[in-house]
């Protein structure tokens, strides 16, 4: 029996898409592709089994056990992740987060987790202590390909639900949708101070999308900015609207931000991107429209695309149905992980 392993956090509260019960409700409403592609697996005859182990919460939790065609899709609740030893091992571990307690069951037994795969997230722990407890490090920006750290860095690919992020043909009321939350990385001052300076930006409809937008409203207070309206924090669904409803999509965030989920979901929405050159991204996602912008050229960047901007609508709706499907990202996964050893 072939079992994949996905050790997803050490954080215990509770996602939303751990009230969904049923497999269909699951793969139509939940956002996360790290748990869709253990489905993909299963669907696929990759694995016949895949275990997303997470800590459990306080007061009483039960795991959730999906039937995949006859095969098992578990999510796990333990007080601890050395519970993974009591049972069967994997063949492949795929461990989310560079938390610290990996490493800490990985020393234990490094041959019981089979092919272990590392995917960091913000500042430290992009990258792990223990390298050699990892057989791969994944990276979701095109500049750890080429370092000489001596870490075994390969790519890790995600996409979006296409049941969630798809195009939708809708009038469009905003020129650019700008999705970032509450959080210093994501560039907030650096573009509100772009909007302050340029008069082409000032001339612009932005939405914001986020929680508790308070940073980037005071932040146009101070610079004097106020073509940005607040739509708050959205469902996932509306927030697909809202990108269908816009121009371009905009990513902002800053190196310390791991590759932002939001890129994928713009992408699949059929909404052409502006992103930061700074922004964690692979090579692989500029084929879709996407347009990237220097810190020093924001202004002329944008201006020219808005004047090709039926061009870069067309290349995203093109590349997406093509590039970014479920089925080509998780065998770009999967022959990465499984050549490459």
């Amino acid at each position: 029996m072939k079992r994949f392993w996905f050790f997803r956090t050490n954080l215990r509260p509770l996602e939303y898409y751990h009230s969904f019960k049923d497999l269909e409700t699951f793969k139509k409403q939940s956002h996360d592709f790290y748990l869709l592609q253990g489905i993909w697996f299963l669907e696929n005859n990759i694995f016949d089994e895949v275990t997303v182990w997470r800590l459990k919460p306080k007061g009483k939790v039960s795991d959730i056990v999906f039937d995949v065609g006859g095969k098992k899709f578990i999510q796990k609740f333990v007080d601890n992740f050395s519970e993974c030893f009591n049972y069967p091992a994997p063949n492949i571990s795929f461990f989310r987060g560079g938390f610290s307690e990996y490493d800490d069951i990985i020393k234990v037994n490094p041959k019981f987790f089979g092919l272990k795969l590392y995917l960091g997230c913000i500042g430290k722990r992009n990258f792990p202590i223990y390298s050699h407890l990892y057989d791969w490090v994944l990276t979701e920006t095109q500049a750890d390909l080429s370092t000489k750290s001596g870490r075994r860095f390969i790519p890790f690919y995600k996409t979006a639900n296409p049941e969630i992020f798809r195009p939708l043909e809708l009038e469009k009321k905003y020129d650019v949708c700008w999705i970032c939350n509450e959080q210093v990385r994501k560039g907030q001052e650096f573009f509100v101070k772009e909007i302050s300076k340029s008069k082409f930006l000032k001339g612009l409809t932005i939405c914001h999308v986020g929680n508790n937008p308070t940073l980037i409203v005071n932040l146009c207070r101070e610079f004097g900015v106020s073509n940005i309206s607040f739509l708050g924090s959205l469902e996932r669904p509306k927030i697909n609207q809202i990108l269908n409803e816009s121009r371009f999509g905009l990513m902002t965030s800053n190196l310390d931000d791991g590759c932002p989920r939001v890129i994928t979901e713009i992408m699949c929405s059929g909404t052409p991107l502006l992103v930061r050159k700074q922004t964690r991204l692979l090579e692989y996602y500029r084929k879709f429209g996407v347009v990237v912008f220097d810190d020093s050229e924001v202004e002329k960047k944008f201006e020219q695309a808005f004047k090709i901007y039926d061009f870069l609508k067309t290349e995203t709706n093109i590349n997406m149905h093509d590039l970014l499907t479920m089925k080509t990202i998780c065998e770009k996964n999967l022959e990465l992980w499984l050549h490459k050893n």
